[in-house]
């Protein structure tokens, strides 16, 4: 009958320093029977590239690690998670990738550098059905110490995860799942409570190559904002002394040159631009506006305002409202936060001079409706009484079915019977307009949107990056699944302002083809360091 491993007085010596130096654990438990070294965190790592070890040990409850192509990320995690649960009672680490095939991985890495060494005699059992788990089951004198790392994939959104609990999740290559913020909030929750008397560790971990993902570098930017419990770092596959220069070179060859500052690098990527053209979202983009606004809001100038997300850019902007001015505000209803899927958003134009000039982004909200739709509402009442538009519009689609009408017959009535809208022109007359995106509407909205954006006819201030890394991001075949209510919203204003002016297609293709049709020379993101390498500092967990 089969037993428990028995660990020996030295062994539990080295348990026992190994807390604070985890090398000490595997280089003797993942040490080959017959060799003389075994597996060590950060092994042949360049001082300035070493992240294994920080982010085994630290406080940090969230952390994200960006890397390029061999910088040790699954084995780093997987050997991390192998010395948490040896050395902690009743541990449980799971670890999440967008399919099966991914999430095992890590447990053959596992199994690999566990053949014929002392840590392979702790594994009790590794089961593949109904997903793969290793059992960690050893004895210390009459104590049984059992933990657990699991492996499965995060299909479905993860909500078949939501059963488990434990004291670490991992996402792999979190940057390849569409609906990352929905699987973070599927998957965030299962890190709480205790067990045998001690809490969770409470860990949430993720790691990637460098993709388009906006959530996933929404959530590495948080280490700025709140450095205590967020942990961000980005590696380079050049810090990697175990790939020779020869493999180097033949990786950095394979990959085509614009984008071997993502995947050897580590770099932040720049949308593809699938349907957007990158080059014309750029050209729209107003440098000066946005720094004069801010400065007039610090400076406290009445009607100015500039509020900015960590990670999602400006999410509240505001000019003050100017006399003789036409002005149209387009709306997606929605109750959830910024920068998730379904947050309410809010866009005011300036069309006084359109198509003549460009219109002008002059008020946006991207918002939190904290799960009402008051907040949406709310914000309309005041753009309207504002800035008084002669259209006011909102997506009236699926489950926003009616809501103009709704709006128009009780809130707004309400309003107007209090006269407090009683000078505001054409807000009497037209209400709230609502556009439906069902049928082929969607893609007609979506075209007049494209044919604005590339004859320049559009402009805002370029610190309102949700809007360029919707569109850059943004695929008509995806946006079930990925955050498109810029888009969306953007997408009304496109159409009712071109619907209002008359202005044809065929002269918004004219228009566009007057500028080139490819990206535009100005930088958009942070060169060397400031962006191929970026960290907040760790601390050690206890």
């Amino acid at each position: 009958m089969r037993t428990e491993a028995v660990l020996t007085p030295s062994e539990l010596e080295i348990m026992q320093a190994s807390r604070d130096r985890p090398s000490i654990f595997t280089e003797y438990f993942f040490r080959p029977f017959g060799e003389n070294k075994g597996w060590s965190f950060d092994d042949k790592f360049e001082p300035k590239g070493a992240w294994q070890e920080t982010v085994h040990s630290a406080a940090q409850k969230d952390i994200t690690v960006i890397g390029g192509f061999g910088t040790g990320k699954t084995v780093g995690i997987a050997m991390s998670a192998c010395v948490w649960a040896t050395l902690t009672r009743d541990f449980k680490f799971l670890n999440v990738a967008p399919k099966a095939w991914q999430a095992k991985l890590m447990y053959d890495v596992v199994l690999l550098n566990a053949r014929n060494t002392r840590f392979e005699d702790l594994i009790w059992e590794k089961p593949r059905r109904p997903h793969p788990k290793i059992v960690i089951r050893y004895r210390i004198g009459g104590l049984l110490y059992e933990s657990s790392l699991e492996f499965m994939s995060a299909d479905k959104d993860a909500t078949g995860i939501l059963s488990w609990e434990g004291d670490w999740l991992h996402i792999d290559e979190s940057g390849l799942l569409d609906n990352l913020e929905e699987v973070i909030i599927n998957v965030g929750s299962r890190l709480r409570g205790q067990v045998r008397g001690r809490d969770r560790l409470g860990r949430f971990s993720m790691t990637s190559n460098s993709w388009d993902n906006f959530y996933l570098w929404y959530y590495f930017d948080q280490a700025v904002a709140d450095p205590e419990n967020f942990l961000s770092i980005v590696v380079s596959s050049r810090d990697n002394k175990n790939i020779t220069p020869q493999q180097l070179a033949r990786m950095v060859a394979r990959i085509p040159k614009d984008e071997r500052e993502r995947f050897i690098e580590g770099a932040r990527p720049e949308g593809r631009g699938r349907f957007f053209n990158k080059g014309s979202v750029y050209a729209c983009e107003d440098s000066v506006t946005g720094p004069y606004a801010q400065k007039k809001t610090e400076d406290g100038h009445k009607g100015y305002v500039y509020e900015k997300l960590h990670g999602a850019g400006v999410v509240n902007y505001e000019l003050p409202t100017q006399r003789d001015r036409i002005l149209m505000f387009l709306g997606d209803p929605g109750a959830g936060t910024v920068p998730q899927r379904n947050a309410p958003v809010w866009m005011g134009w300036d069309v006084t001079d359109f198509p003549r000039l460009p219109a002008i982004l002059i008020a946006f909200w991207w918002g939190n409706g904290d799960g009402k739709i008051g907040p949406f509402i709310d914000k309309m009442l005041y753009y309207m009484k504002e800035y008084k538009p002669i259209y006011t519009g909102i997506d009236n689609t699926g489950p926003q079915k009616n809501m103009s009408y709704l709006i128009n017959e009780h809130i707004m009535r309400d309003e107007l019977e209090r006269e407090e809208l009683e000078n505001a022109p054409g807000v009497m007359v037209h209400g709230v307009g609502g556009l439906d995106f069902s049928g082929g509407k969607k893609m007609a909205y979506l075209h007049a949107l494209r044919l604005t954006v590339e004859a320049q006819l559009m402009t805002w201030p370029k610190e309102i990056v949700g809007i360029r890394s919707q569109l850059s991001n943004y695929d008509p075949e995806k946006d079930k699944r990925i955050a498109q209510d810029i888009v969306a919203t953007m997408a009304m204003a496109a159409h009712a302002i071109r619907t209002w002016f008359h202005v044809s297609p065929e002269e918004l293709l004219k228009q566009s083809l007057v500028f080139p049709n490819k990206e535009i020379a100005e930088p958009r993101r942070l060169t060397g360091k400031g962006r191929s390498r970026r960290a907040s500092d760790a601390r050690p967990a206890k």
